[in-house]
């Protein structure tokens, strides 16, 4: 049975560039480690068994590989299909941290009693300008809310652009 456990190294192709580091080193040696100490056991457990029982064991293995093999492959194709996984398409979150205006979701919608309040919370983000403990305050809500700026700030484009005819501040 130790034909099965033969150690073939593998040689890179010419054009195959192999960087290894420390940590890559570590790896590698702890899985020769392990590898060896697993051959070595296995070789212990069939040295006690003659051809015949070796090719016996073999044969069961490769029967009862292939036959679960076989097994997950047929209920693959009899599952039903809350088992099975659904593939969904990946969508892009729009990043609020970024700086600029966002383009506001087309399904979203801001009714005008939350605009107006929108609009109250930026007069007195401008307000905070003015004073220089309103400027302290200032910098702890860019801080504490880093995105909260520009949410207002498409907000309010959203507004603009759709609904023109409404009197903005007033």
């Amino acid at each position: 049975m130790q034909f099965l456990f033969k150690r073939r190294k593998k040689i890179p192709e010419p054009d195959e560039t192999v960087y290894t580091n420390g940590l890559s080193k570590i790896m590698e040696k702890g899985y020769r480690y392990v590898q060896s100490k697993w051959a070595e056991w296995m070789t212990k457990q069939t040295a006690k068994l003659s051809s015949k029982q070796q090719r016996l064991v073999f044969g069961f293995f490769i029967a009862f590989t292939t036959s679960y093999s076989i097994y997950l492959i047929n209920m693959s194709f009899l599952e039903t299909d809350s088992n099975r996984l659904k593939i969904m398409p990946i969508t892009k979150s729009v990043n609020t941290f970024q700086t600029g205006n966002i383009a506001p979701n087309t399904n979203s919608t801001v009714s005008k009693i939350q605009f107006d309040k929108v609009i109250r919370f930026r007069a007195y983000i401008d307000s905070l300008t003015i004073s220089s403990s309103g400027k302290r305050i200032l910098d702890s809500i860019k801080n504490k809310h880093p995105g909260l700026l520009d949410s207002l700030a498409a907000i309010e484009n959203y507004y603009q652009s759709n609904f023109k005819k409404y009197n903005y501040g007033k």
